[in-house]
């Protein structure tokens, strides 16, 4: 069965449409990022830039040899378990599975077992279906 991909910069648009600041995502970034750390007003500023950003070789700590279209390479790459728990309950995802993962990826250090966590109750799969479902709804 083919997974659907959809492309960064569709991606981002969609993300870009969503609410700013959600109860689960922001309570985990508080509980794990310190105000002075943060760079983005929102996660969906950071998100939003993530996913467009990808379309090129980046810059600085972030270069690529070749510009990146997928989103379903670039979700499962991204090291922001912040940003993860974002954009699945901005998606639409049901609050308690993501609850359930922002819960036990609180537990997990360090960042990349975090999202490893946050994608196991996440996937992609799910993340596309609610992103296509919301663009879908959206044409009608």
């Amino acid at each position: 069965m083919n997974e659907i991909d959809l492309d960064v910069k569709k991606f981002a648009r969609i993300l870009g449409k969503l609410e700013e600041h959600l109860e689960v995502s922001d309570a985990f970034e508080d509980a794990v990022v310190g105000q002075s750390e943060r760079r983005w007003s929102s996660q969906r500023e950071h998100m939003t830039s993530w996913f467009r950003g990808q379309r090129t070789t980046g810059s600085g700590a972030y270069t690529r040899n070749k510009p990146n279209h997928s989103a379903k390479r670039a979700y499962n790459r991204l090291q922001s378990p912040e940003g993860l728990l974002w954009i699945a309950e901005a998606l639409g995802a049901d609050t308690e599975l993501v609850r359930a993962a922002a819960d036990e990826a609180l537990a997990a250090k360090p960042n990349q077992s975090r999202c490893a966590v946050i994608r196991r109750h996440l996937p992609w799969p799910m993340i596309a279906e609610l992103a296509t479902s919301r663009t879908r709804w959206r044409r009608r």
